[in-house]
């Protein structure tokens, strides 16, 4: 049975990290300007965290900062000069606003607010500050999971770059003073704008809003404001007064919000469909170690250059993709421009969420989940969880629940090996399914037990996969589901329900 459903997907199918780093220990300059001091893990509001920049909020995405220092005895124009994290990877590099003139003597601070750029606490990080010609001026690095709450990085009083374990952080003054508040002086730093969608237009169309089944606007009008849906009305309406005299674009066509798709490796997308040639396994550690699966890799490129995203990203746009999870966080600051928002990455602004794709061992912490989920601050974990048929996939849940990692924020990814009572026990929580049946059933012949998620009050999402074993965007693999749910449910699931599942549901995780 196993076989057989593969090579009836399969036909279906065909037709249709970075090397640790150590701390820097160079001494710190005394005849050019220099990277002094660093934050990369700002306690919150709930830990007892101070408003290091003083805009009102605490934590990371607002309060990771970077201080240079002039030790010179002349100013120095830094407008025009770049700052940028571990080069070819990262967050992307911003620009010092113009005008930025550090006195002889004097500290500015940037604020992650500010530059957009993210100190990398898992995988360890370089900072750099590079000149308007491109020159590296300064850098300085800290291993991965090294940085403590508070505790910043910063040239010690032998005058050598340390974690300053027994101080705090001084943004704004030397390292050996006490901190005098948020008054000091902080830079401005533009990041690349090139996801930014300027100018404005009216769509006319067929609106389907999907605020419920039949809110269906025939005759519609979308108002469009840079990049931004800012009105959708009928032509029978009057117009919103702020769509007098915008450019109309006839589309002769239906319009749906832009589909996300909620699982994927984006950067595995130039790796044709794995024709594996077995009876699948039971679960993802097996295809992983199989020699085969290294050979359907092998496709003589880096899957690691910026064109193999790109490419992705044009096939999620082609598939009517306007977002998707799981990009690669490698040589983003390479895109030159982006095409489709990349969810856990800058562009559109981060949303504060996080990715597991390996293992859930059995003493993960997760604290990072546990503080995002305490303050408020979580909008979703992709956890990788139960891939696979057996047991040990099953039991892979119990762990999350030991580890009091259940949270209602949690995206399950897969979720094959799942039973009545954790699907239970994840609804009860408010958390979502990430199905991909396609991946599911040419590797493992089998899927998700997706009706009892349904019924367990499982907030259900649909998404492709890789291309190795999945499909090629998210409306691909609602066929899938479709002839899955037609065939072997029986139609659990409306047509409504399952565009849901790549647009509005994805949206309410």
């Amino acid at each position: 049975m196993r076989a057989a459903v593969m090579s009836a997907i399969l036909l279906m199918l065909m037709s249709g990290l970075g090397p640790a780093m150590v701390a820097s220990a160079q001494a710190a300059p005394t005849d050019a300007i220099y990277i002094n001091e660093i934050l990369v893990s700002p306690n919150n509001e709930n830990y007892g965290g101070t408003d290091w920049n003083g805009d009102g909020s605490m934590g990371t995405y607002s309060d990771q900062f970077l201080e240079l220092h002039n030790p010179t005895s002349s100013a120095i124009d830094l407008g025009g000069w770049w700052l940028d994290d571990i080069a070819d990877g990262g967050s992307p590099a911003c620009s010092i606003g113009w005008g930025t003139v550090l006195e002889a003597g004097a500290y500015v601070v940037f604020y992650r607010s500010w530059t957009g750029i993210e100190f990398d606490f898992w995988d360890g990080d370089t900072i750099r500050l590079i000149d308007g010609s491109g020159i590296e001026i300064s850098s300085v690095s800290y291993e991965g999971e090294d940085s403590d709450w508070d505790i910043p990085y910063g040239y010690d009083s032998s005058g050598n770059w340390a974690k300053l374990s027994d101080g705090s952080p001084t943004p704004g003054v030397a390292n050996d003073q006490e901190w005098g508040g948020a008054n000091h002086l902080q830079g401005n730093c533009y990041p690349p704008q090139d996801h930014v969608h300027n100018g404005e237009y009216v769509l006319e169309g067929r609106v389907v809003t999907m605020i419920s089944e039949n809110d269906v606007i025939d005759d519609g009008r979308v108002l469009v404001r840079d990049g931004m849906i800012e009105a959708v009305w009928s032509a029978s309406e009057s117009a919103p007064a702020t769509a007098a005299g915008v450019m109309s674009i006839p589309t002769s066509g239906t319009i749906y919000p832009g589909f996300i798709d909620p699982h994927n490796h984006a950067k595995y997308n130039l790796i044709p469909l794995w024709d594996h040639g077995t009876n699948g396994w039971d679960n993802r550690y097996q295809w992983q170690s199989y020699s085969g699966y290294s050979d359907a890799k092998d496709i003589g490129c880096s899957l690691y250059d910026s064109e193999a995203m790109r490419f992705a990203e044009l096939r999620a746009i082609v598939g009517g993709n306007t977002a998707l999870q799981g990009s690669s966080t490698s040589s983003t600051d390479t895109f030159e421009t982006m095409l489709a928002r990349n969810i856990e990455l800058y562009n559109f602004g981060k949303d504060y969420i996080h990715t597991k794709v390996t293992e859930l061992e059995s003493d993960y912490s997760g604290q990072h989940i546990k503080d995002g989920n305490s303050s408020g601050e979580l909008d979703a974990w992709f956890l990788h969880l139960a891939e696979g048929v057996d047991e040990s996939s099953r039991a892979e849940f119990d762990i999350l629940v030991a580890n009091d990692l259940l949270v209602g924020e949690v995206v399950i990814v897969h979720g094959t090996g799942l039973t009545q009572t954790e699907l239970s026990a994840l609804g009860d929580v408010g958390g979502s399914l990430a199905w991909s049946p396609t991946s599911n059933l040419l590797l493992y012949g089998d899927t998700t037990d997706i009706a009892t998620a349904k019924a367990e009050g499982v907030n259900i999402m649909i998404g492709p996969d890789w291309a190795p074993s999945g499909s090629k965007s998210s409306m691909h693999e609602l066929k899938t589901a479709d002839w899955w749910d037609d065939n072997v449910l029986g139609g659990v699931f409306t047509d409504y329900e399952l565009v849901q599942a790549i647009t509005t549901n994805i949206v309410d995780a």
